[in-house]
């Protein structure tokens, strides 16, 4: 066929279709809207981190670990003149107000403490008042906090705050930080002070908790690959270099960006499910389209068009339609981008957002284009099996499908399903993993619905049946029968529907329960906070402070901080560049999953500071599965969490070494317990035997039990008497994690209106296709008598029973979903739900009646006359 004669007949096939078809554009531009959204969100974060990587870094280069770097460690070891460095003491601890009434102690609040040496930030912006550098607004005897601290403890900027129970003076109030990320989990205020004022509060003893940072910035104009340079140098010459991190402006805090990859391909995968529904609705409106084409089909047949020209002929009809669909999403989801940062503005930067992202927008054409052809090949298949003798006979129907080519066809679908949902998801396994999982949905909701159409098909007709006389009332017979109508939306609807109920009931299932577990008081007796950093020789007269002022159970183990040297003769050291070179392999795939005991966790448990303690007799939460406890006083021997032992490849026997203070300790391991985490208890991965730990440099831990509304009470009287001690208290832990969580699941629930939009697409655009038909249904049953009431009820039964249908299939699915994820991800019980079941399912029908009637009401406003006329 010519190209002049191609695009003629594409042009005049387009006409009289236009209508029909809008819900074609519809369906794709909902699933297209949602990918651009999520994708364009996720480029503009990335790009934006890299483009600010110098502000959130505060520097060019950083060096970070949990232990200082050494004293003789000389930043001029990176090979370029003129670096300025600035250290930087991070830890968590409780600050007090002077108190107000003699006799009494003033109000405490638990803050995130820096300290620094030298300028900060090199880069970026600290928004303070007085506007001066930090530098000039701290000295060994003053602090600049953040402005919310001061209203906690009713200061002032020139009051007093004591730190560590020194005095300091406040010098300057903190507006906002470059380098601290607002949606990350936060332990209170930020409180600035200076490196020799640190020294006064006597906070950074031995056994302290506190992270080092050493911020390099090099002269203007030393190029990336210079500054990389160095800190390859800078790796090379750190003593015990896998316990730090070094880190440039070019690596673009990699922490937050692998994080932010894996929820871009979390909610990418959402965003495609609403994609591919809309491609099911896609293949209904050509199904439809095709149907009411037949005639001319036979005609272009007669006129000697082949069927492969006719089969490219309208391809290239639903090409230009998804190009259209995907244009409109594209429009939809940038608009998506702009209202995000107005509706939710504390969960994401407006300023990192630019809509043009044109990789986003290409994603959203590419994958929009390619489910409106993969979705359409089944019903275009049938194109080519048109008689052309449909031109005498009407009557005549295409030819059944030879078994190989809807084999052939539904091979190519799931090829093509896989690949779009690989690319999404950048990773095979994932990609897999969601298409066999939508299959195997899709399938359940499909032969649900066929099994309601089989059921209606096989209701007794005769009227002296005992079920006709038991569903006397027209309307509600004939809308049941509608269900099993030619053409009916039963099938597309019910798996559309069903699908989108699924995802974004299960969320909100998973959500709840959370949010349940975090607010949910605790077991009764489970401590409500934890006293660390107690010196020793303190505990006496800390847990005599906390009898007094009603605490119970109070608890207390000692606790020895010491880093794993080696296991079974191989240096910590040279396992966690082993286990850094696998990860680095396994990374190229990008699928690895989340909570992987390889890679990540393995190395974080090599190269962290551990926390050894040392009991007679384990707690009640922990039971022996392996070994046994203590075979004498004085052996060197230590018991190891099971998770632990699988993260690091420990057995009964495996010989580890600690350093404790430049001090080597060899110890065995001769038992593995597990560990109820969730009670809130003393526990530790690594429990050593007694007369072993014993002269060791330690601290102590306590966990208490404290009378309710007393917990800020006693807390400032720690603070007054004990200012070392800091307070965890569990419950404002427990609700900062469910602030976070509770925001990524309102993320996910958002995208989940996207899947369900599609599914109301797909009703109403099934029920828009056969208005010709609807029209001719509706008048008949007013000529027979029926009125517009019963009409209107005959047709709400129809789509009640399939909002019924697909609302059942999607609430058990997301119950069976949302168990998986609760017990097996996050390993708590589950608790059956009823009420947000029944409302969702509840939710569906009224959702999907209202839609069904709203693409009805045309067909409802015409007279009996003007379509009996018609079809005359």
């Amino acid at each position: 066929m010519k190209p002049s004669l191609y695009a003629r007949s594409l042009a005049r096939e387009s006409r009289g279709a236009r209508g029909r078809l809008t819900f074609f554009v519809a369906c794709l531009a909902v699933g297209v809207s949602a990918v651009v959204a999520v994708a364009g969100v996720s480029a503009s974060l990335d790009d934006g981190i890299r483009q600010e990587a110098r502000q959130l870094l505060a520097a060019d280069l950083v060096i970070a670990g949990n232990r200082p770097l050494p004293g003789g460690f000389d930043p001029a070891a990176a090979g370029i003149a003129g670096v300025l460095a600035t250290r930087i003491e991070e830890t968590v601890t409780v600050v007090s107000a002077p108190a107000s009434v003699p006799g009494r102690p003033g109000p405490s609040q638990l803050v995130e403490l820096k300290a620094v040496s030298g300028d900060y930030p090199f880069y970026g912006r600290l928004v303070l008042r007085p506007a001066r550098p930090l530098s000039a607004l701290l000295d060994a005897r003053t602090a600049v906090v953040a402005s919310e601290l001061l209203a906690r403890l009713r200061l002032a900027p020139g009051g007093n705050l004591r730190i560590g129970g020194q005095s300091f003076r406040i010098g300057g109030v903190v507006l906002s930080e470059p380098d601290r990320i607002g949606v990350a989990v936060t332990f209170g205020p930020r409180v600035f002070i200076s490196t020799a004022g640190l020294a006064r509060t006597g906070l950074a003893g031995v056994g302290s908790r506190f992270s080092h940072r050493l911020l390099l910035a090099f002269p203007a104009g030393t190029s990336g690959p210079a500054i990389q340079a160095a800190a390859e140098r800078l790796k090379r010459g750190l003593p015990n270099a896998s316990f730090y991190r070094v880190e440039t402006y070019r690596d673009a805090r990699p922490e937050l960006r692998e994080n932010l990859a894996r929820v871009e391909r979390f909610l990418g995968l959402v965003a495609l499910l609403s994609l591919f529904i809309g491609g099911i609705g896609v293949a209904q409106t050509v199904r439809a389209w095709l149907a009411g084409r037949l005639d001319a089909i036979a005609v272009l047949k007669c006129l000697g068009m082949r069927p492969r020209e006719i089969f490219a002929l309208y391809l290239g009809q639903t090409a230009l339609l998804g190009l259209a669909g995907s244009l409109a999403g594209i429009a939809a989801g940038v608009a998506v981008e702009l209202l995000l940062p107005r509706l939710f503005p504390d969960l994401i930067p407006a300023a990192l957002l630019h809509p043009w992202q044109p990789a986003a927008l290409l994603r959203g054409l590419a994958l929009g284009l390619g489910v409106a052809l993969l979705f359409s090949l089944p019903p275009l298949s049938a194109v080519q099996r048109v008689p052309a003798v449909r031109v005498l006979r009407r009557e005549a129907e295409p030819l059944p499908a030879h078994r190989l080519a809807v084999a052939a066809t539904a091979a190519a679908l799931g090829a093509g399903v896989l690949a779009l949902a690989t690319v999404q998801s950048r990773s095979l396994r994932l990609g897999a993993q969601f298409t066999c999982g939508v299959a195997l949905a899709t399938a359940i909701l499909a032969a649900a619905a066929l099994l309601v159409t089989r059921a209606v098909r096989r209701l007794p007709r005769d009227s002296s049946s005992r079920w006709t006389r038991l569903w006397a009332r027209p309307w509600l017979r004939q809308g049941l029968a509608a269900l099993a109508r030619p053409g009916a939306a039963t099938m597309g609807a019910t798996v559309a529907l069903g699908l989108g109920v699924l995802v974004v009931l299960a969320m909100s299932l998973v959500e709840r329960r959370l949010a349940r577990e975090f607010t949910r008081d605790l077991p009764l007796d489970a401590p409500t906070a934890f006293l660390v950093d107690i010196q020793p020789d303190q505990w006496p007269e800390v847990a005599e402070l906390l009898r007094r002022s009603g605490a119970r159970r109070v608890e207390s183990v000692p606790v020895v901080t010491a880093r794993l040297a080696a296991i079974d003769g191989v240096s910590a050291e040279a396992l966690a560049g082993r286990r850094g070179g696998d990860r680095s392999r396994r990374g190229s795939e990008r699928g690895r999953r989340d909570g992987d005991r390889g890679g990540r966790e393995q190395r974080w448990a090599l190269t962290r500071e551990q926390r050894l303690t040392y009991m007679d007799r384990l707690p009640a939460d922990n039971q022996l599965l392996q070994g046994r406890m203590w075979s004498g006083p004085g052996r060197a021997e230590v018991s190891v969490e099971e998770g632990f032992a699988e993260d690091l490849g420990l057995r009964l026997g495996s010989k580890l070494r600690f350093d404790i203070e430049g001090v080597p300790l060899d110890l065995t391991v001769t038992s593995i317990r597990s560990v109820n985490w969730r009670g809130f208890g003393i526990n530790f991965f690594l429990v050593v035997a007694p007369g072993v730990l014993e002269q060791a440099p330690q601290q102590r831990l306590a966990a208490v039990r404290l009378p309710p509304g007393g917990e800020q009470r006693i807390q400032d009287e720690l603070a007054a008497a004990y200012p070392n001690v800091t307070m965890l208290r569990i419950r404002e832990i427990l609700d900062k994690v469910r602030k976070v969580l509770a925001r990524i699941a309102l993320g996910v629930r958002f995208l989940g209106a996207f899947t369900v939009a599609a599914g109301i697409a797909i009703l109403a655009g099934a029920v828009s296709a056969g208005s010709a038909r609807r029209s001719r249904e509706v008048a008949l049953l007013k000529t027979l008598g029926m009125t517009r009431g019963g009409v209107v009820a005959n047709f709400a039964v129809e789509y009640a029973l399939v909002g019924l249908v697909a609302g059942a299939i999607g609430c058990g699915g997301a119950a069976i979903l949302a168990w998986g994820v609760v017990t097996r991800g996050f390993e708590l019980p589950q608790e059956l739900e009823p009420l947000p079941l029944a409302v969702g399912l509840l939710a569906t029908i009224l959702l999907t009646v209202t839609a069904g009637l709203a693409a009805s009401a045309r067909a409802l406003q015409r007279r009996p006359i003007e379509v009996l006329r018609d079809d005359a």
